[in-house]
């Protein structure tokens, strides 16, 4: 297995002792012809004054310099990322000044994030290519590996054979089972038929499933099949709560008449004796017909499932009734399939999926010289181009070391055995090409509290788990170099983040322990390929407590033994406000960078938190940086911590702490000590400190007018020395992060 597992030696042996210097008047006195302290084996001698106690304080923050939890190298470690944009913003995103306001937030490394893996879409990442339907300019897609000219930006493509109704991007496409158009059709993915993964189609089938507002009476499904069709079915309801998020004991109970066998054609089926009141119901996909349509060449047309639209409902003496809504558009019954296939053709191009060209990005200077992150489609992409795409990086010359296969694969509902699939035939085609890459996935969306999907026939619910199980079923685990996940802990915008604060260390400790508990391996490396306080957009993002989670996530990550984060925001952008932020009017968004009146630029606090991050408490560039653990003794009436600290040991020896007060209202006075024979000592000589707090920044806003609102003040963290006679004491601003390092 090829992983690059940072080591975790010893930390570095400390300088000569030498003597403990104490504060206040220390007598000295000859007992038995020997000069000593007042205390000698113990014994007190009188008349010697003990040291003076040190000045109360709110709270004492002990750090444990004896055991390291991890080592990174520097900001290498510390990373952001890149994503799809609307039409034509990459041309006014791009340009040299905001990519030099970009660079000045100190990220190291770059992870090209793929916006149209969650827009259901297929990507051409170079817009010169081949169509396995040449002459009709359709069918599957390969872009050429040829580097010729910079073609600037890349689009997607929307997927005429779509199966979802929902998608995790703009969210404006549906579903072809129920537009209501028996011209259009579903069809499966073929990459999932066995002519590809080597391995039965009832091992791992395909299926639909349908859902409902509210339970509706079901006894009867009609089939208008497409080319091909199953040839053997089952019908199924959900016993649980919620089939998107099967984290009670739900699962797929069979209806009493489940089985059928498949004609092609227009087909019903009677599926319950009485109608049974149903949300959710799948139809699993066992066998297909192995037919293709007339005319094909290609053997992917006959490979999986086909079906031009569903009906679910009941017989009654009136006939049938059909409780599914037929519309082109989001309207329609909500439809998910186990996944779809990506063909399409030259007319499905959507330019609101546009990304910058890998000659933009690092021709910008954007990635620091460092190698990128590349992103391959999962889902949504053919084997023959994630290849391509290998070549024309190598031809190139760009440095890529690591491919993050597919992107939030869980959100979409896919299995986790499909993925494993469509995951092994990726790294396998592009292996071929440059066998020195590092794969790595699924790419979760934060999903609190664990990535799980339907109960398999053991019951094993987790996604890891079973993700793992895969690989190692296939012998696939030596292409599992990191594991990749999103966190965005929060999904209420509107909530006071008070609660959020002081829950974030815990959720994150728990959330990694789970996945290793699930199957995880514990020495594949582990990456946060995005991270942010949530997932929607909320003013809390531009204030002091969006920016303190990000901070927070990066430091906190690494004393988990996190290998690398990547901060989802560096790019400019708007304040906008969805859906999720309508019932408290919150306006906000992902971003550190704000853009104002005419692609104006503005700092914040989510910039300036990334600078004390990555330039005040990590020592700039590379250099092996030792982390170690710390707490502080003062918590909230839940019992969370109301100071976090995160201590470190930079390559030029100096000790650098991290420091969080997430206490809304309270200035705290706290004190720097380390642990030592048993005790602790406070931590000795000046100490340069940073500082951001409402002091520096407070963000004003004006929902939908005035750009959305602005920050006064905006200004960098203030700085100053404690110096040592202090005893590493100093105050915390109220909702503050702070950088207290030991001089040299």
């Amino acid at each position: 297995m090829n992983h690059q597992i940072p080591e975790h030696p010893p930390p570095a042996p400390a300088p000569d002792p030498q003597p403990k210097k104490r504060r206040g008047k220390i007598a000295l006195v000859a007992l038995a012809g020997v000069i000593t302290t007042g205390v000698v084996l113990g014994i007190v001698v009188p008349g010697v004054a003990e040291p003076e106690p040190l000045p109360p304080v709110d709270a004492t923050i002990s750090i444990d310099l004896d055991t390291a939890v991890n080592q990174f190298p520097g900001t290498l470690a510390l990373g952001a990322g890149v994503d799809g944009l609307e039409e034509g913003e990459i041309d006014r995103v791009w340009t040299p000044k905001n990519v030099q306001a970009m660079k000045t937030a100190g990220f190291g490394p770059i992870s090209y994030r793929l916006r149209t893996e969650l827009g259901v879409k297929a990507w051409h990442w170079n817009p010169r290519g081949t169509w396995s339907d040449a002459a009709a300019q359709q069918g599957y897609w390969v872009s050429s590996d040829e580097p010729l000219d910079d073609y600037r930006a890349s689009q997607g493509y929307r997927l005429p054979r779509r199966g979802n109704t929902i998608d995790q991007a703009k969210n404006d496409g549906y579903s072809r089972l129920s537009d209501g158009n028996p011209a259009t059709f579903w069809k499966s993915n073929p990459y999932l038929d066995s002519h590809f993964t080597g391995e039965a189609d009832d091992r791992n089938p395909q299926w639909i499933m349908a859902v409902f507002r509210q339970a509706v009476p079901i006894d009867t499904v009609q089939f208008d099949w497409g080319t091909p069709y199953a040839a053997a079915f089952k019908v199924q309801y959900w016993s649980g709560k919620d089939a998107h998020f099967p984290v009670d004991d739900g699962k797929w109970v069979d209806f009493p008449q489940s089985a059928h066998e498949g004609a092609g054609g227009s087909q019903t089926v009677r599926i319950a004796p009485e109608p049974l009141p149903v949300q959710y119901v799948r139809i699993v996909l066992t066998r297909d017909s192995d037919t293709a349509p007339a005319g094909s060449t290609d053997v992917r047309d006959k490979l999986g499932f086909a079906l031009n639209e569903l009906a679910i409902g009941q017989t009654t003496a009136d006939g049938f009734v059909d409780h599914v809504v037929h519309e082109a558009s989001q309207g329609q019954t909500e439809m998910w399939t186990s996944s779809t296939d990506p063909w399409h053709s030259v007319a499905d191009i959507d330019k609101h999926y546009e990304h910058a060209s890998f000659e933009r990005l690092f021709g910008s200077g954007i990635t620091n010289g460092q190698p990128m992150m590349v992103p391959a489609p999962a889902l949504y992409g053919v084997p023959e181009d994630a290849a391509a795409l290998v070549s024309y990086l190598k031809k190139r010359g760009y440095p890529v070391k690591r491919v993050e296969i597919g992107e939030e694969p869980d959100g979409q509902l896919a299995q986790p055995e499909h993925y494993g699939a469509l995951y092994v035939q990726m790294a396998s085609a592009m292996k071929k090409v440059d066998p020195t890459l590092e794969f790595g996935g699924p790419g979760y969306q934060t999903t609190l509290p664990a990535w799980v999907h339907w109960p398999n026939d053991n019951g094993v619910r987790s996604w890891t788990g079973r993700f793992v199980s895969y690989l190692r079923a296939r012998n696939a685990m030596e292409d599992f170099d990191f594991y990749s996940f999103e966190w965005y802990p929060f999904d209420d915008v509107c909530a006071d983040p008070s609660a959020p604060l002081a829950e974030h260390p815990k959720l994150l400790k728990e959330l990694l322990a789970r996945e290793e508990q699930a199957g995880l391996p514990p020495d594949i490396p582990k990456v946060i390929t995005e991270y942010g306080y949530s997932s929607f957009a909320g003013q809390v993002e531009l204030e002091l407590p969006g920016a303190m989670i990000n901070a927070e996530t990066a430091a906190l990550f690494l004393t988990l033994g996190g290998e690398t984060s990547y901060y989802y925001g560096l790019e400019p952008n708007w304040v906008f406000q969805e859906k999720e932020g309508q019932k408290c009017n919150s306006w906000g968004n992902l971003m550190m960078l704000q853009f104002y009146d005419n692609w104006n630029l503005r700092p914040l606090a989510a910039f300036y938190a990334a600078r004390l991050v990555n330039e005040h408490w990590v020592l700039k560039g590379g250099g092996n940086h030792t982390v170690y653990t710390a707490t502080s003794d003062i918590h909230n009436s839940k019992g969370q911590p109301l100071v976090t600290a995160y201590p470190l040991r930079r390559p030029d020896g100096t000790l650098s702490v991290l420091l969080f007060n997430k206490d809304p209202n309270r200035t705290l006075k706290v004190r720097l000590m380390h642990k030592t024979n048993g005790g602790q000592e406070v931590i000795k000589g000046d100490l340069e400190l940073d500082q951001y707090s409402a002091e520096q920044y407070v963000w004003h806003p004006t929902p939908g007018q005035k750009n959305g609102g602005y920050p006064d003040p905006s200004q960098p963290p203030s700085s100053k020395v404690i110096h040592a006679d202090n005893n590493a004491t100093f105050t915390l601003p109220p909702r503050s992060i702070s950088v207290a390092v030991t001089q040299r």
